[in-house]
This record gives C-alpha cells, sequence and structure tokens, in this order.
C-alpha cells in the first residue's frame, strides 16, 4: 500500500465554505494528489436539511430536494444560482414539478435544459420517474416514464441521465434482480422522449442481495460511485463505494476509504461533470476531524478526478 501525507488547511472558496484542502503525497506514484472538501454554503433555515444535490455543467445551478416551510407539499425541488461567488436564496421548481406529494432527487442534464426526478405519495410502497424541460424561461410539468421504466408497485431511486441524454440509469426493486434494489440502464428509443428499452440489470458484480441504489455516473459512463451498508465499512455505517467499467466489464465495487467516507452516514452522492467534483450527504460535519450533526450537502473536489 503507498504511503499517503495528509496536510489540511482552511480558507473560503465562492460559493463553499469550511474548505480543507488535503494533500496526498503517494510515493508509490511519485506525484502529488490532492482534495478540496467543502460544505456548500446555501442560505437555509438552521433546521432544514437539504439532500442529494445535482448541478450544471457551467456550476451555476443547484437542484435539491428540501422539506421547506414554503414548499407546495411535502419534500419539493429547489434550485440555487451561483451569483457574484454566492449561492442564491434556494427558489421552489414550482408547481409544474413540485406538487402535495413527494418530489425528490432531482439530476439536471449538462446545459440545465432537461431534468429527472422521483415523485411518490410514500417511497416505501411505489415511486416514479419523471422528466421536465426547461423551455421559454419555466420547466414544463413533469412527465411520468411509464412502463418499463417505471412501473407499478415498485420503487424507482436514483435516476438520472447520461451527459447525452441517451441513456437513463436508476435503481429498482422490480422482480427478477439479484435482490433488493439494483441499478439497472434503459435506452432512450427514437428522438423523442416517449419510448423507453427494457432496463438492462448492471449484474452480478454491482449489484447484490442488498440493496444498491442512489447511483452516481461519470460524464463518460466508466464510472459509477454508489452508498452501501457493508461488511467492510471501517465504521459499520453507509459508505460510498467505487467501480469503473473496463474492457467493457464492472470491476468489483471498492470503499473509497476514509479519505472521502466518514464515521456518518454517506449517501446521496452525484458526479459532476468535470469528472473531479463529488457532491454528497454527510452527517458527519466537517468530514475531516469532525463530529456526528445534521446532515449537510457537501463537494469534495479530486484533482485526479474521481
Amino acid at each position: 500500500m503507498p504511503y499517503l501525507r495528509l496536510l489540511c488547511s482552511a480558507a473560503i472558496t465562492p460559493g463553499l465554505v469550511a474548505l480543507q484542502v488535503l494533500s496526498l503525497e503517494t510515493t508509490a506514484q511519485g506525484q502529488d494528489e490532492e482534495l478540496s472538501i467543502t460544505r456548500l454554503s446555501i442560505p437555509l433555515e438552521k433546521d432544514a436539511k437539504p439532500f442529494c444535490a445535482s448541478g450544471t455543467e457551467d456550476g451555476r445551478l443547484l437542484a435539491f430536494q428540501v422539506d421547506h416551510p414554503e414548499g407546495l407539499g411535502r419534500l419539493d425541488i429547489w434550485f440555487s444560482r451561483l451569483q457574484n461567488g454566492r449561492w442564491s436564496v434556494p427558489f421552489n421548481a414550482g408547481p409544474q414539478i413540485n406538487t402535495g406529494s413527494h418530489e425528490a432527487d432531482a439530476k439536471l442534464s449538462a446545459d440545465g435544459t432537461v431534468m429527472v426526478f422521483l415523485r411518490s405519495d410514500d417511497f416505501s410502497r411505489s415511486s416514479g420517474v419523471y422528466i421536465s424541460h426547461f423551455r421559454d424561461g419555466s420547466w414544463s410539468k413533469g412527465k411520468l416514464l411509464g412502463p418499463p421504466v417505471s412501473l407499478p408497485d415498485t420503487v424507482q431511486f436514483g435516476a438520472l441521465l447520461s451527459k447525452d441524454l441517451r441513456r437513463l440509469y436508476f435503481s429498482s426493486n422490480r422482480s427478477g434482480g439479484h435482490g433488493g434494489f439494483d441499478v439497472y440502464y434503459s435506452d432512450r428509443l427514437g428522438s423523442g422522449w416517449e419510448q423507453w428499452g427494457e432496463p438492462v440489470n448492471l449484474g452480478p458484480v454491482v449489484n447484490s442481495a442488498g440493496d444498491e441504489n442512489d447511483v452516481a455516473l461519470s460524464s463518460d459512463e466508466t464510472t459509477i460511485i454508489l452508498p452501501l451498508r457493508r461488511n467492510d465499512s471501517p465504521s459499520e455505517s453507509v459508505d460510498l463505494y467505487i467501480s469503473r467499467k473496463i474492457n467493457a466489464q464492472w470491476t468489483p465495487l471498492r470503499n473509497l476509504g476514509p479519505r472521502i467516507n466518514t464515521p456518518g452516514t454517506d449517501t446521496c452522492p452525484w458526479l459532476g461533470y468535470d469528472g473531479r467534483t463529488l457532491f454528497l450527504n454527510s452527517t458527519w460535519d466537517g468530514l475531516v476531524g469532525g463530529k456526528e450533526a445534521a446532515t449537510w450537502i457537501w463537494a469534495i473536489r479530486h484533482s485526479e478526478g474521481f
């Protein structure tokens, strides 16, 4: 195992607070890597708990879910814009997206004109994948992606589109999988958005008898990151795991280790379009040298990419 030397410092970055920079000198590789760990400074009420962020490629629009007193239902989708180096006061995605049900897990396309999200009255029973398009200054009414993507009496989680918008990745507890929730993909058929191919299971290297959900995906579709509770978690909590596609095959899931995972619960991963930024929710305040606290959205920038 290569020797790692970690150095930490504090600073302020536009739109982010509590920056921690870790210089990782790896003698086996003879090069330095750097992790920048930041807490997103979204101006929300003290008790608010934002989850599952995603952003546009230019980094100027952020989407996330939160149970907000000014929302339209229970969980709603909210946005914040990066303006003059600071995140704006969040604004509701509006009645075309949010209803009296739960709307959650919004994932934005690179240019911010397409968004997939989940809607459910009870996520323990069922949920559907919805899509909306930003046209003429507003979002279109969310439209259900029905069978074979969203099935009756099944739960779908973690839906997101590939960068070219041709493939949808998602988790589902539908029958025929390896157990619990599995990760699938479905290809868009034709030029419209109504027809989707039969979902393909990512297979037993990625999926297990447990639950694989909330998948994060690199822009080139060769890296996925999943939150899992497994025996090799150092703190026996939910950690993030990574798999890479090599020669058209996914590698066994590997724990991302203590540089990224904490003793708390680490969930809701999202890989930014730059390939170097990982968004996640963590209950560990500070990530490095922190303590258990309310969950919040963090960003980790890796100089070498994920």
